[in-house]
């Protein structure tokens, strides 16, 4: 990292509930993987009560266990957010006091993605935290000057609002010809850390089908293990298909169950048909939202959907045992509702991709929790077109790798056309000298 410049690839699935990443550092091939609750706590106080000592930054950047991202403390000054106050993230957010707690809306008529302010602050704050984690890893200390950061990043916005958004959502991080500046200050030590960021490109793709280019770039081991599962249930359920098979199939739906929407990406001779894709603007977080105006009824006390979800996410101690029985049946009575609106849409979404249809695949991470639910109601509505429930442990995270990948190709494409110009311009100035010797 001895350039002045730290260089960052990534693609940031900023999901309604969670936030998932992958960034690779260019200069050095470090490559993190980022799972955050998507909300933060902002403050007016300017910096934490009891600041990290700066002789700490190495260990706390280190320690899998604390998860720097999970703990960030910072302020931004950028175009994409409108004040300067102190923001706490993820995991951290859920458990401090603080003057507004923010996570993104779900119920009906709930504004954009693209609109929420939200979306940004999470975006430039993985980035910010992430230049910083790879600083002190190589120089084992905080940086005396600010770090300035280049990023090229894949986001992702739901169908409906990647159709009529894209350009525009991708347009604010870049700026008016690449002007636009973003300065983040960490404040998780005594000695404040200014990560000043410009993106230099950002790639907006539809939610789901990201994580369908995930699910081609993973092949065959992926579809077999799919296999596996589907005849563990169904013996005699796709005879002769093998995960070849699978992998070539280039007419598919998929069904991408998040907290405050479900996407159905359609693809049609293996290119986004966004004619016949389509969103329900409802997820697993409006279950969650209806279970907290009944919580007093099971003598429970969560102050946001997130402490909710995080809470039924995680294997309870004996100790917590009861109360994670009580807010599993919290939820249950409005699954079924969710679960009838899924299917409606399945069905109308399938109409409009025809009969083409090769395969299904279902995933995202509120698909775990509703499966027994929706699966067998998927199997009747798909009739003989094969569905694939993948695990929620591992499909929550298919969004951010497609992310990442379109981030990577269209680096790599930039990297490709940079050479042929500069090839071009060898061959005409050798032309010239020719001509001027001649």
């Amino acid at each position: 990292m001895s350039s002045d410049i730290i260089h960052l690839t990534g693609g940031i699935d900023v999901g309604n509930g969670y936030v998932k990443g992958m960034i690779l550092n260019t200069d050095t091939g470090v490559r993190d993987r980022i799972d955050l609750p998507s909300a933060i706590v902002a403050t007016p106080r300017q910096s934490p009560k009891v600041p990290l000592e700066d002789a700490e930054a190495f260990q706390t950047m280190n320690d899998a266990e604390e998860d720097f991202y999970n703990r960030l403390d910072a302020s931004f000054s950028s175009p994409l957010v409108s004040d300067s106050d102190r923001r706490i993230f993820g995991r951290s957010a859920l458990s401090v006091r603080g003057s507004v707690f923010s996570e993104f809306e779900v119920h009906d008529g709930h504004a954009s993605k693209a609109d929420q302010q939200l979306s940004k602050i999470l975006v430039l704050g993985v980035y910010a935290a992430k230049a910083l984690r790879d600083y002190v890893r190589v120089n084992d200390k905080l940086p005396e000057q600010e770090l300035r950061v280049k990023v090229r990043t894949g986001l992702a916005l739901p169908i409906s609002e990647f159709v009529a958004r894209r350009y525009g959502y991708a347009g604010e991080f870049i700026g008016a010809k690449g002007s636009a500046v973003h300065l983040v200050t960490i404040k998780n030590f005594n000695t404040p850390v200014s990560v000043r960021i410009e993106f230099e490109d950002v790639q907006v793709v539809a939610e789901g089908a990201s994580a369908q280019y995930a699910i081609s770039e993973k092949g065959e081991p992926l579809a077999n293990a799919l296999l596996t599962d589907l005849r563990s249930r169904e013996p005699e359920m796709l005879p002769g298909v093998t995960g070849a098979d699978l992998v070539a199939a280039q007419n598919t739906v998929g069904i991408d169950v998040g907290e405050g929407t479900v996407n159905f990406p359609v693809f049609t001779n293996a290119r986004f048909n966004a004619e016949a894709a389509s969103t329900l603007d409802m997820g697993y977080g409006t279950i969650l939202e209806n279970a907290l105006d009944r919580q007093d009824e099971a003598d429970l006390r969560f102050t946001s959907r997130k402490q909710l979800a995080d809470f039924l996410q995680t294997t309870p101690s004996v100790l917590q045992r009861n109360r994670h029985q009580r807010a599993v049946q919290l939820v249950e009575p409005d699954i079924k509702h969710l679960v009838d609106q899924i299917r409606r849409a399945f069905s109308e979404t399938l109409s409009q991709s025809g009969e083409s249809t090769e395969v299904v695949y279902v995933y995202g991470g509120g698909s775990g929790p509703i499966k027994e639910e929706l699966y067998p109601e998927l199997i009747k509505a798909a009739g003989d077109v094969p569905v694939l429930y993948l695990d929620a442990r591992y499909s929550r995270h298919l969004n951010r790798e497609g992310l990442f990948l379109a981030a990577r190709a269209a680096e790599e494409a930039a990297a490709a056309a940079q050479v042929a110009a500069d090839g071009d311009g060898s061959r005409r100035g050798g032309r010239k000298t020719t001509k001027a010797s001649a």
